[in-house]
């Protein structure tokens, strides 16, 4: 997947003014948001006072990424973010520096640091994005399901609380809404069922290991859930007793057959192939 964008910095003789592609400087910005696993053909033209571009000024990009963003609650020297390439050298004869754009398998915020210099002077300025997917929603009915996982009800996993991991695309939130109703609609004596891992706020990498990689795959894009048997987090009135019937319900509701199935005490529901998200 390619896009192409043009950042602008402008240069002017003494007062260093900016107009910027995308806005948010110095500041946490969840815009524009660039999907996990990608690359991008970008641009940073160099403008003098005239809004004019400046060929042949040099460019140098620093990429870097805010921490602690996306329910990612830890943090190490391994912490992976984007790339640009190459990360210095000169705008052409048109004013623009052309540079390719990749992104990590992590969702989060991050900015790219760009210098300007130029015989009008030196800018040094930061342009904000984001990496994740913005077709996420927050998914909970607690009518029917009682929040389970994170640390306010299990282990540090490193993504806060269980308000964190419980988002969804939308027809993986239908589907896992409507077999929740098909399963409660099957047991009379049962309220609600106790739900999970689903996604983390703008999706990518759930590592709940805490160290930027896998396993919990299946959760980096917004169209998987987990639904507990026995478990010490769940009230033994919202326990599935029917694990392969609740798994017989998501797929109904369109979750494939081949990536939803029961393991480790829960019904684990998918409505896309992991093998489609990236690697």
């Amino acid at each position: 997947m390619r896009r192409t964008s043009i950042h602008n910095v402008t240069l002017a003789a003494a007062i260093l003014a900016l107009a910027a592609l995308p806005a948010g400087l110095l500041a946490q910005s969840y815009s524009p948001m660039y999907p996990p696993g990608g690359q991008w053909q970008e641009y940073i033209v160099c403008l003098d006072q005239n809004n004019q571009p400046i060929p042949y000024a040099t460019i140098e990009l620093i990429p870097g990424v805010y921490v602690y963003t996306n329910a990612h609650f830890h943090d190490d020297p391994s912490h992976p973010f984007s790339s640009v390439n190459p990360d210095f050298g000169y705008t052409d004869a048109s004013g623009r520096f052309a540079y390719t754009f990749s992104t990590t398998l992590i969702g989060q915020a991050e900015f790219i640091y760009v210098g300007c210099s130029a015989a009008g002077g030196d800018l040094w300025t930061q342009f904000d994005h984001a990496v994740g997917y913005n077709d996420v929603y927050y998914n909970d009915h607690p009518e029917i399901w009682h929040r389970i996982g994170g640390t306010d009800t299990g282990a540090n996993t490193g993504h806060g609380s269980t308000y964190y991991n419980r988002y969804m695309m939308t027809n993986a939130a239908y589907g896992l809404y409507y077999a929740t109703q098909d399963y409660l609609a099957e047991h009379p004596g049962q309220q609600k069922v106790c739900t999970n891992d689903m996604a983390l706020p703008f999706g990518g990498k759930f590592d709940i290991g805490r160290n930027w990689r896998s396993p919990h795959s299946s959760h980096d894009r917004g169209t998987a859930a987990d639904v507990a048997g026995s478990s010490p987090q769940c009230p033994d009135e919202y326990e599935v007793t029917d694990l392969t019937g609740f798994v017989q319900k998501c797929v109904q509701r369109g979750a494939l057959a081949a990536h939803s199935f029961v393991e480790g005490g829960h019904a684990h529901c998918n409505w896309m192939s992991p093998y489609s998200y990236p690697h």
